[in-house]
């Protein structure tokens, strides 16, 4: 009996080990392209809670610019690191009305370790055609980023539209025009999963606010 009652105790714990693994929200740096006719921009996703930082890299691997989002108090910081410059960003856009289609085809592929679902969102009003390949791994922070930043490019904005898209991320996101001609790419070239610093996070010491005349 106290043999079982101790197999039974290590089960329950090991199970609880795992439920709080699987629901604890995603953790680390997510780097990715985005391709616009022909330019392409590296950026990297460091996130940690209600927290990302969003780094800007130019063609040498230099960090050229940061944004610093907090999506529980929906504020947006911009940082400049060669002019050690801070200023509020904020949130005047209103939010685009667009009449969308969405299907979930159930195909799949395996991009950067993930198996990722096809997720295609039309336009025709709009003249677009978004397709989203999207993996899922408790990405919790992704839709409140994207409302917090409140872009009008299509990318997010059709994203905006599915339903029940928390917990994913879009792992390639390409958008075409109803002709099938490519406006821009996003791919995710990396994921890494750990713990991130706080002052990632934060406002460096030695910047000065950007006060506008």
């Amino acid at each position: 009996m106290m043999i079982f009652q101790r197999t039974f105790l290590a089960a329950t714990f090991m199970l609880a080990g795992a439920c709080a693994a699987w629901s604890q929200s995603f953790e680390g740096v997510i780097e990715f392209t985005k391709t616009t006719g022909p330019v392409v921009t590296t950026y990297k996703y460091y996130v940690k809670g209600d927290h990302v930082r969003i780094e800007e890299i130019s063609a040498r691997g230099d960090v050229q610019g940061i944004m610093l989002v907090d999506t529980h108090d929906k504020t947006v910081v911009a940082l400049s690191p060669e002019r050690k410059l801070y200023m509020d960003v904020p949130n005047m856009r209103l939010p685009k009305d667009v009449e969308t289609q969405v299907q979930k085809s159930g195909e799949m592929k395996d991009i950067a370790g993930y198996k990722c679902d096809k997720w295609v969102v039309r336009s025709s009003k709009e003249d677009r055609m978004l397709t989203y390949w999207v993996a899922q791994d408790a990405f919790d922070f992704f839709v409140p980023l994207l409302e917090t930043l409140n872009r009008k490019d299509e990318q997010a904005v059709f994203f905006l539209e599915i339903p029940n898209a928390e917990g994913v991320f879009p792992m390639i996101g390409i958008e075409e025009k109803m002709d099938g001609a490519e406006v821009s790419r996003l791919e995710v070239t990396k994921v890494t999963k750990g713990t991130q610093r706080s002052a990632l996070f934060e406002i460096p010491a030695g910047f000065n606010k950007f006060e506008r005349n």
